[in-house]
């Protein structure tokens, strides 16, 4: 009976329940991601604890845009001195936008994890912000870098976060690549030499021309290799 009660109950509630899980279930995807049990936090919990292994514990300092739930922030193993989560409505510890945050910061971090607003515009910007406030042999970590279909590329999923992956892909002086795992997860290394470059008309670029054409100029990578990349020292 509770699972009966279970069942029938979304429906009767909200009917539109179900009609996305049918959507989602046929939506053709034109790649899959490794089936395999990794995801953002697992990236960023390596990070950091590269960041240990080369620094003292006290002086790792980590930084994410874009809190929400805090699925991500709570699993930060540091004291809450060291961690600064940033998002306007709920999360983190930081109630304001990343703009804000950064137009009066002062503060270098050695991880930053950007999953704020899910535009072109806003990560563009987030990322050259982060640049300049990233310690040396720091790294900044992106999410929702490779939507599969056109449903996942609107902001209920991901976004058009893949124009700034194009964008970094053509930049100078930097390291990226994209681990193929949970929505695409970006890895980025800085020099004092990185020069943010953005690629001609892209903010006016659609999902087929991602598909079409970026799509196969990215610098995806297996879970392994973004393991190997973490922890590969300068």
């Amino acid at each position: 009976m509770r699972n009966l009660f279970r069942l029938f109950v979304p429906l009767i509630l909200n009917p539109y329940y179900y009609i996305r899980k049918i959507k989602k279930k046929s939506i053709k995807n034109f790649f899959e991601y490794d089936s395999k049990p990794y995801n953002r936090i697992s990236l960023i919990s390596l990070a950091i604890n590269q960041v240990i292994l080369k620094k003292k514990f006290e002086n790792c300092k980590y930084l994410e845009i874009g809190c929400f739930d805090n699925k991500a922030f709570d699993t930060v193993p540091l004291p809450i001195d060291q961690k600064i989560g940033v998002d306007p409505l709920r999360g983190g510890t930081h109630r304001m936008t990343s703009d804000e945050f950064f137009k009066d910061n002062s503060l270098f971090f050695d991880v930053i994890f950007i999953d704020g607003l899910h535009t072109y515009e806003q990560c563009s910007k987030d990322v050259i912000n982060s640049i300049k406030f990233l310690n040396k042999d720091g790294i900044i970590i992106l999410h929702d870098m490779l939507p599969r279909s056109k449903t996942e590329e609107t902001q209920e999923y991901s976004g058009d976060v893949w124009k700034v992956a194009v964008d970094l892909s053509k930049s100078r002086n930097i390291e990226f690549i994209i681990a193929n795992v949970d929505q695409g997860v970006g890895l980025l290394k800085t020099t004092e030499e990185t020069r943010y470059i953005r690629e001609e008309n892209i903010e006016t670029k659609k999902f087929e021309d991602y598909k079409n054409y970026f799509y196969k100029d990215l610098p995806t990578k297996n879970i392994e290799e973004a393991l190997d990349f973490i922890k590969k020292t300068r």
